[in-house]
């Protein structure tokens, strides 16, 4: 089975653009296209770094303009990193293929030819301008067929493109500009002008492009330091660069030395086509043949320039593709001696003058100038020849059509590549050194190369080798190349003049020294050394001759200045060795070794011959043969040889020293000096001074170089015979040459003031033409026209000015025209800055087109009021006419604008603002005509109208900055249909296939409406129609459409960045986590406004089908796909999801603000904002859809747009589903917030669609949170903490038994829980649940905190109001008034509107909701009634009992109680405030508030309160309080006195009356029989078996309500029962066991002693009674009553006892035979007795009233027994004894009195005349 693949390539401009054509040779369509196809992109790919898909080849054609098959192959790359639509240049492109064609022939075996020339090489552009080779479409020509490739090849058209490039003007670009003249360069930097540009040559520790940055006083700035420095600031200021380990040189760490060691070179940028250049380098080399330099074209023809080393000296060729140019200056020397030599390389073509002196263009005369070290270029290329002896600089010219020189190819520097081509040149390597390479005067980094084949940075054989110390004997050290040399004193020699030179002879060509048979042997190893010194130039000179046995010599001479090694066997020349590195004529002192040496190769012995020069400078070898070792020497000859008649020949001419010969190299005994034939030799080596004869020529210095000398001319002089340079004067144009030797050449050019240069040889042009500036050389002024400058800016400084009439604003780049009005305004001019027209009286405005009345028009004399209608008024660029009131009128919109405009003008405002919805901007008109069109059915949408519509949309956007309403409506709506269009569409058929700038387009268009500040347009667009929400619709489906065609047309992943949108689709691999998220912003240098630099994270899905899954596996066992990891090209993509994302920056903000109505779903913030990008989202997986909802949820991070200002976080999506509008509305569904910060925020959902994150305009997390929180949680904690140490202190005071104590207690309870619950959880917005349950809690503490406020309240009026003491019993009444009602209301709340309670901004009812009225609605009445309830109180408590009042407490406790209900409802008022507003006054006053509601409290129930802090006192003293014996007695007689006279009888019914009011407490309890003493225990026990029905039928005895209880008789004389035990939560039952027979009437009123909700009987197992108790029987009831006044004394012993009963006088009983019941009441007043009025003795009561009043005791314990007495009176048996451990109340204690009642039952209690005791303790 077979599979066919097919990839689709998109050619765009960009590529055509960016595309090289390579030649391949014997290469046919058919053979490529079959095999080598792959082949040839894999060594592209390889040669230029990149992936083998960003290789694309698009045209092969066969080449049919030479003979031979040449196929030409287009192709273009994309740059490394596979960034979309970045490709290499085509420049650089070539740069790559030529440097590696070699690489490439071999990995595409395939023949590269070098590129063939451009149409540009003919110069089809004029003058100066710069010809571009491009490019473009022609046609799609037939598919090509091979074997297994068809291929379909586009053909494009060569063409090209003529600009003028920078540095260049004129109508024709005929005129260059010398870019200096603007003065660019800072800190006295040198200005160089170059071709296209300027070069500032900066001072030391200056830098920049304009010497902008100083090293010493300036800081660090990116990029300072090169090749990886770090730049570290001093802190005396200026900075330092630490450069890396290397060849790097300060201040900057730039590399400027290279070393070539051979068959090596480096590649930098070409010089392009040029009109002139300079170029500048160093080098050291002991090459005498080298290429230094090359830059040609690729083809190895026509121009190229070529800087070689030809015998030592420099030589440049050039040429502009007609002739080769050679330009060879001399120096003497040479330049191959190993030292640093410089050269100076100046191109440039001749303009073109016209007669009147203005260029006309480049000519074709193009002059080349070289120099060489320091070289005055000027007198060497004019005088050179005249002067004689200087000629260190040659000029060459070339004449042409040609105008430029096209140098399209590398530069290279010290070699070329190893190609097949001929290069014209004659070298091809170089070995030595290179720096300071400079290009138009700046400096190259050698690190900035574009390849390097093998050079090496620095130059270590220049390095410094020299010492102190290092030559002995005071030889001087000088460095030479690699190593050093010392020049010894005559005698000395070695390396570092260690040894003595013996015998240092003088020869002068006719000397000679010579040994016949010196018995000398040679041996094996064998040496032979010499030193010597010569000028001889020319000929042979022998330095020593050997002839051994009978035919071998061997011979050291000189040849034409270089040494010669000779071996010879008879005529046979067995060895030669020559030396021609270094010449030796030099007149220095040069030393020679010769080493013989064996060295075995197998079996075979060899014998080698070493020649070492100048010790390890130079050395070389040679084999020598078999025959020297062993001979004896014949003769020896020094000098010179022995010729016929005793004449020499071959003759040195020079000196030798320090000849050895023998087995060691210092061996001297076989040389003996004495012995030998000696001719013409001289002892020594002196030679007189030349300069001794003033040989020398005037104006020079004379040097002695040892049998030479040299003349150096002073600065200034020149040539042979040193030449004033003055007197030939290089200056031109009639300037003075002037001599100073401080200059660079020792003479300057002073030029007239026309002129200027080195030899003044430049025009000053004064002045300068209009558009043009500067000095001494002009330049253009650049002043935008458009912009309103004038075109003639300042001559001297350039700067650019206004035109006449023309204003501008400060900090502008355009100025604008005054436009002054004419009517209102005294002048054309305005102000230069602000454009203020000098307006008349009365007239205001910038045009002074305004008056300051509405209802004024300006006039030739001023404003005027109009009164019939609104004036003539100039208004967004309209002048609207004078109107009648209540009438519009329409005008034509403002310039560059069609369309009316209308505006209303209104009888009570005048002028309404102007509507200008309707005007259209000109760029959108064509646009208008075809929407409607569109809507009028004139015209059908199609795939060609889809692709120029969206062209025509992106042009206008882009060329509109503001646009009308009318403008967006127009773009919104061909946008909408587009993409509705392009949505139905499948496959190629989409506008996307044909042109692959659609996307782009459409985006971007959209992108330009939907920007904030359209906002406006689109609320009226949004009136009539969707709008942005349809947009956002269509934008969804046609993302959709793309995704599920991805596939189907091979459509490569993309990312569009726009300013306002992301378009992004590419395919998921969740495999690799950075492929699933997307956008990948990473994939693109497209610049991403940091706003939407949003993504999303996909999870992976669970697309493969089963059978992928097998395929998959089985490809995985052939292939590894971890290799094609990246790849994007559809041959290799699996069937991945594909997901587009599209992320909107503004359109939160633009859509309607509709929402969920669903409020169980989504909590509205109170000023809900998007505060993110919209991100939609689309999944396509082929095979089985995406199920909804997604089993793994999809991961959206967000950049925040705003983070000031903004919290309450939800994340959302837009649901067009939703009915609101009819246009759809924000829901959360299925979305959740993960994380949060700052900056960011990653919601979760489940679905696909768009989204976003809703939060709240709030300044509570930012700004002033920190100190606000901390202060709020700081007072409330202290609040917290005073309320928890008030109940704490309340409860342990069990003795404290008063109601309002219990009220206090509650009300405290109540507002901690409600403080805490505020503290802890009224932020917990992030869990809806919680939150709730929080707001229901507050709801509910917040209700009960008011309703004890309103309990306080009114038992403080009942303490006021009733007569019986209502401080003591059952509290159910106020507990169902304090915890019920609250959670009544509370719970009816929720069941009504759970959802209210609540909300993202806090959790607690908002002010916006109506269900904040079952809060404020119950505290407002609450808060109502209390104050109603104070007012009556306080009435109460003015009467005549005020000082009773006082000193019961009750009083204070009132002031206290409605202080503390103002704090409360202020505090709990500011807190509602606060979590409901921003400001942030309430929030502090809340925290305030709420610290001195915890305080007050603290302060008004505990320290404030006498009772309690005496109860506290002794409770932590450990005191237990003394009875006032002296008031006992005193309340002992009062009682009695009272006991006699309060009961008597009307109509036979027997009637109380009342003590005082509410000022006696009495408790009754039951005794037995036999008068027993209970303990403490039983006390309590018995009280609790009080019955609650003493003067009513017990018939209901369980049927009881607390004494505290209402009553609405206020003339009862019933007292108010309480008890003293801890038994309040007991309760008992127990069956009634009295009869129904009517009770006895008794003076001491109904008490019951249990809590008000406990029974009145219970079974014996209920009692807590001690051991001593017995068992409650079926005994009588018998009463026995006992009045007992006790008096506290402080110094009295407490005790503990109790005084046993008298038995010896039991109490009769007491009978009571009445048939008058009292009363019953219903409800809470129904077990109240009525009786009827009391007695009116006003006497009594008010002598009473006056003693008990008088009397204020102290606190009474419970615990303290007191000392009785016992009385009878008037009948009734009163027995005074003492009380038996009352738990006294504190109300009761304040008045002094209490009273015990007991009571029992015996024999059944079934008896109507019941034998009791009725004990009462006052």
């Amino acid at each position: 089975m077979a599979f066919c693949t097919l990839r689709v390539t998109i050619i765009t401009d960009e590529m055509l653009t960016n595309s090289i054509t390579v030649r391949l040779e014997n290469m046919s369509q058919e053979r490529f296209l079959s095999s080598l196809l792959s082949l040839f992109a894999k060594g592209v790919a390889a040669v230029l770094s990149t992936s083998r898909e960003g290789v694309f080849i698009f045209n092969i054609q066969n080449d049919t303009d030479v003979s031979g098959n040449i196929l030409n192959v287009t192709f273009s790359a994309l740059l490394p990193g596979g960034a979309q639509d970045h490709y290499f240049p085509s420049e650089e492109l070539q740069e790559q293929i030529y440097l590696n064609r070699t690489l490439l022939q071999k990995i595409s075996s395939q023949s590269v030819l070098p590129f063939d020339d451009n149409i540009c090489l003919r110069e089809p552009c004029e003058n100066y301008m710069k010809c571009v080779s491009v490019l473009k479409f022609d046609s799609s020509p037939p598919f090509i067929a091979s074997d297994t490739v068809l291929f379909r090849p586009i053909h494009p058209i060569n063409g090209l493109r003529c600009r003028c490039p920078t540095g260049f003007t004129g109508d024709y670009c005929e005129t260059e500009i010398d870019l200096c003249y603007s003065g660019p360069c800072h800190n006295n930097g040198r200005c160089r002008s170059r071709e296209g540009g300027y070069t500032c040559e900066c001072l030391e520790d200056f830098t920049g492009e304009n010497c902008e940055i100083d090293a010493r006083s300036g800081r660090c700035v990116p990029g300072v330091c090169k090749n990886g420095g770090e730049c570290v600031n001093l802190l005396v200021g200026g900075f330092t660069c630490s450069c890396p380990s290397g060849e790097y040189e300060k201040p900057f760490c730039e590399m400027m030395t290279r070393s070539f060691p051979g068959q090596s070179f480096v590649t930098f940028r070409g010089l392009r086509q040029r009109f002139h250049f300079t170029v500048s380098f160093m080098f050291a080399t002991r090459e005498r043949n080298a290429l230094l330099l090359y830059n040609g074209r690729f083809n190895e023809k026509h121009d190229f320039i070529a800087v070689e080393i030809i015998e030592e000296q420099i030589q440049l060729t050039f040429s502009a593709g007609e002739a080769k140019t050679t330009v060879a200056p001399f120096v003497q020397g040479g330049v191959s001696d190993g030292q640093w030599h410089s050269v100076q390389l100046h191109y440039y073509n001749k303009p073109k003058i016209s007669h009147l002196g203005l260029p006309q263009g480049p000519s074709g005369e193009k002059v080349a100038v070289v120099a060489v070290d320091d070289c005055d270029i000027g007198m060497a290329v004019r005088f050179g020849s005249q002067i004689g002896n200087y000629s260190c600089a040659a000029q060459g010219t070339q004449t042409g059509q040609k105008k430029s020189l096209d140098l399209t190819g590398p530069l290279l520097l010290g070699g070329v590549p190893n190609l097949p081509e001929d290069f014209p040149i004659r070298n091809r390597d170089f070995v030595g050194c290179m720096r300071n390479l400079m290009i138009d005067s700046k400096s190259i980094d050698m690190a900035s190369y574009i390849a390097n084949n093998g050079t090496t940075e620095g130059c270590p054989a220049k390095k410094n080798f020299c010492y102190e110390g290092l030559c002995q004997h005071g030889a001087q050290c000088e460095n030479k190349w690699n190593t050093y040399f010392c020049d010894c004193p005559e005698g000395r020699g070695g390396k570092n003049c260690d040894q003595v030179m013996p015998s240092p002879q003088h020869f002068d060509g006719r000397a000679m020294v010579s040994w016949i048979d010196p018995d000398i042997t040679i041996a094996v190893p064998w040496y032979i050394s010499l030193m010597f010194r010569t000028r001889q130039s020319s000929g042979n000179a022998t330095l020593l001759q050997v002839n051994a046995g009978d035919a071998s010599q061997v011979n050291l001479l000189i040849r034409d200045k270089y040494v010669r090694f000779e071996v010879l066997l008879g005529e046979y020349k067995v060895a030669t060795l020559d030396f021609p590195e270094v010449r030796v004529n030099d007149g220095e002192w040069h030393h020679l070794l010769l080493e013989l040496r064996s060295s075995k190769d197998g079996k075979d012995t060899k014998y080698m011959a070493h020649v070492f020069l100048d010790y390890d400078m130079f050395m070389k070898s040679a084999e020598i043969g078999n025959e020297l070792p062993g001979l004896k020497l014949r003769s020896l000859f020094i000098g010179g040889l022995l010729g016929q008649s005793n004449n020499v020949h071959q003759g040195l001419k020079g000196c030798m020293q320090g000849v050895r010969m023998g087995e060691t190299a210092t061996n001297t005994a076989n040389i003996n000096m004495q012995q030998a034939l000696k001719i013409h030799v001289e002892e020594g080596c002196d030679m007189a001074n030349p300069c001794d004869s003033n040989i020398c020529p005037d104006n020079s210095q004379c040097t002695d170089h040892w049998n030479a000398h040299t003349c150096v001319c002073d600065p200034g002089f020149f040539g042979k015979e040193c030449v004033d340079a003055c007197r030939l004067n290089p200056c031109k144009h009639l300037s003075t040459c002037v001599h100073k030797p401080s200059s660079s050449h020792g003479y300057t050019c002073e030029c007239s003031q026309d002129y200027y240069g080195q030899y003044c040889e430049n025009k000053v042009e004064k002045p300068c033409p209009q558009g043009w500036w500067g000095s001494p050389m002009c330049g253009p002024c650049n002043c935008d026209a458009s912009k309103g400058f004038n075109p003639d800016c300042n001559k001297t400084t350039g700067e650019c000015r206004c035109k006449d009439n023309y204003y501008q604003p400060k900090d502008s780049d355009t100025c604008f025209p005054c436009d002054c009005f004419h009517l209102g305004t005294n002048s054309r001019t305005c102000d230069p800055e602000t454009g203020q027209c000098p307006c008349k009286a009365g007239v205001i405005g910038r045009q002074c087109n305004r008056c300051d009345s509405p209802f004024s028009e300006v006039t030739s004399t001023g404003c005027q009021v109009v009164y019939e209608g609104c004036p003539k008024v100039f208004d967004v660029g309209i002048w609207w006419p004078r109107t009648s009131f209540g009438r519009p009128v329409a005008m034509n919109c403002p310039k560059g604008s069609v369309g009316t405009a209308v505006r209303h003008c209104s009888d009570e405002k005048g002028w309404l603002p102007p509507e200008l919805f309707n005007c259209t901007t000109i760029t959108f008109s064509q646009l208008k005509k075809l929407n409607e069109e569109l809507h009028h059915n004139e015209s059908t949408m199609d795939g060609q109208k889809s692709k120029e519509m969206a062209w025509m949309l992106k042009n206008a956007t882009d060329q509109t900055k503001s646009f009308y309403g009318n403008d967006v409506k127009t773009t919104y709506q061909l946008i909408s249909w587009i993409l509705h269009y392009e949505s139905q569409q499948q496959g190629f058929n989409m506008a996307a296939m044909r042109d692959a700038k659609f996307n782009e387009n459409i985006v971007k268009a959209g992108s330009a409406i939907l920007d904030a500040s359209n906002k406006r347009h689109w609320d009226q667009i949004q009136r009539t129609e969707g709008g942005t929400t349809h947009l956002l619709k269509n934008f969804e489906e046609y993302a959709n459409t793309v995704a599920q065609n991805m596939r189907k047309t091979y459509l490569k992943p993309f990312i569009i960045v726009t300013k306002n949108m992301v378009f992004a689709v590419d395919y998921l691999d969740a495999i690799y986590p950075d492929e699933a998220k997307i956008p990948r912003f990473q994939m693109t240098d497209q610049e991403c406004p940091k706003d939407l630099k949003s993504s999303v994270i996909f999870p992976e899905f669970s697309y493969k089908s089963s059978e992928y899954k097998e395929s998959h596996t089985r490809s995985n066992e052939e292939h590894d796909l971890a290799t094609n990891k990246g790849k994007r090209h559809a041959e290799s993509l699996p069937p991945f999801p594909v997901a587009a994302v599209i992320i909107y920056k503004s359109l939160g903000h633009l859509l309607p603000e509709h929402y969920d109505p669903d409020r169980r779903s989504l909590r509205l913030p109170n000023r809900p904002v998007i505060n993110t990008p919209i991100i939609s989202t689309i999944v396509y997986s082929e095979g089985e859809p995406l199920h909804i909802p997604l089993e793994r949820p999809i991961t959206l991070d967000y950049n925040l747009l705003e983070t000031e200002e903004r919290t309450k976080p939800v994340c959302v999506f837009w649901n067009h589903s939703i009915t609101v509008g009819e246009t759809g509305a924000w829901s959360p569904k299925g979305c959740y917030l993960i994380y949060r910060n700052h900056t960011h925020i990653s919601c979760q959902c489940s679905h696909m669609t768009s989204f976003a994150v809703l939060m709240d305009i709030s300044k509570r997390e930012h700004g002033d949170v920190l100190p606000l929180k901390i202060v709020t949680y700081a007072t409330v904690s202290a609040s917290l903490l005073a309320l928890l140490l008030t109940f704490i202190l309340l409860a342990i005071l069990h003795k404290l038994r008063p109601n309002l104590h219990r009220i206090h207690k509650n009300l405290v309870a109540a507002l901690f829980f409600s403080e805490l619950v505020f503290l802890i959880g009224i932020n917990q917005t992030d869990n809806p649940f919680v939150c709730t349950v929080i707001a229901i809690l507050l709801h509910y503490f917040y209700m009960c905190t008011f309703a004890w406020t309103f309990v306080e309240g009114l038992h403080i009026y009942r303490m006021l109001t009733e007569v019986r003491n209502i401080n003591h019993g059952q509290m159910r009444f106020y507990y169902a008034i304090g915890w019920g009602i609250p959670a009544i209301i509370t719970g009816l709340a929720v069941g009504l509107d759970p959802q209210g309670y609540g909300n993202p901004d806090f959790c607690w009812l908002s002010v916006h909701d109506t269900l904040i009225w079952s809060f404020a609605g119950p505290i407002a009445v609450v808060v109502l009634v209390n104050i109603i309830i104070f007012v009556l109180a306080a009435k109460a408590s003015c009467g005549r009992r005020q000082f009773s009042y006082e000193k019961s407490g009750v009083i204070p406790a009132l002031r206290m109680a409605f202080l503390l209900l103002l704090l409360i409802s202020a505090t709990w008022l500011l807190g509602l405030m606060a979590v409901n507003s921003d400001v942030m006054t309430f929030h502090y006053l809340f925290a305030i508030f709420s610290c001195l509601q915890g305080i007050l409290i603290f302060f008004f129930h505990i320290l404030f309160n006498k009772e309690v802090r005496k109860n506290l006192k002794n409770l932590f003293t450990g005191k237990k309080p003394l009875p006032d014996e002296t008031s006992t007695t005193r309340i002992a007689l009062l009682t009695r006195t009272l006991n006699c006279n309060n009961t008597y009888m009307e109509d036979d019914i027997l009637y109380r009356s009342a003590i005082g009011e509410s000022t006696v407490s009495l408790e009754s309890t039951v005794r037995d029989e036999l008068g027993q003493k209970p303990s403490v225990s039983s006390v309590n026990a018995k009280a609790r078996q009080t019955d609650s029905s003493l003067f009513r039928n017990g018939t209901k005895a369980d049927d009881s309500d607390s004494d505290s209880e209402i009553s609405v008789d206020e003339h009862s004389s019933s007292y108010a029962s309480s008890h003293s035990s801890d038994s309040e939560d007991e309760d008992m039952d127990m069956k009634p066991k009295w009869n129904n027979e009517r009770q006895p009437v008794h003076s001491t009123p109904k008490v019951d002693s249990v809590s008000n909700h406990v029974k009145p009987f219970w079974s014996t197992e209920a009692m807590t009674a001690s051991d001593s108790e017995d068992p409650v029987g079926a005994e009588r009831l018998r009463v026995e009553t006992k009045v007992n006044v006790e008096l506290h004394q402080e110094n009295k012993l407490n005790h503990t006892g109790e005084t046993t009963q008298d038995k010896d006088h039991p109490p009769p009983s007491i009978q009571a035979n009445s048939n008058h019941q009292p009363e019953q009441r219903k409800g809470i007043l129904k077990n109240k007795i009525t009786y009827r009025p009391p007695i009116t003795d006003k006497n009594m009561k008010n002598k009473l009233r006056e003693k008990l009043l008088d009397y204020n005791p102290p606190t009474i314990s419970s615990s303290v027994p007191s000392i009785a007495s016992n009385d009878g009176v008037n009948g009734q048996n009163i027995l005074i004894k003492p009380p038996h451990r009352l738990n006294v109340p504190p109300r009761e204690q304040q008045n002094g009195i209490a009273m015990n009642l007991r009571s029992g039952t015996v024999n059944g209690g079934n008896q109507s005349d019941s034998d009791g005791s009725n004990e009462t303790s006052i």
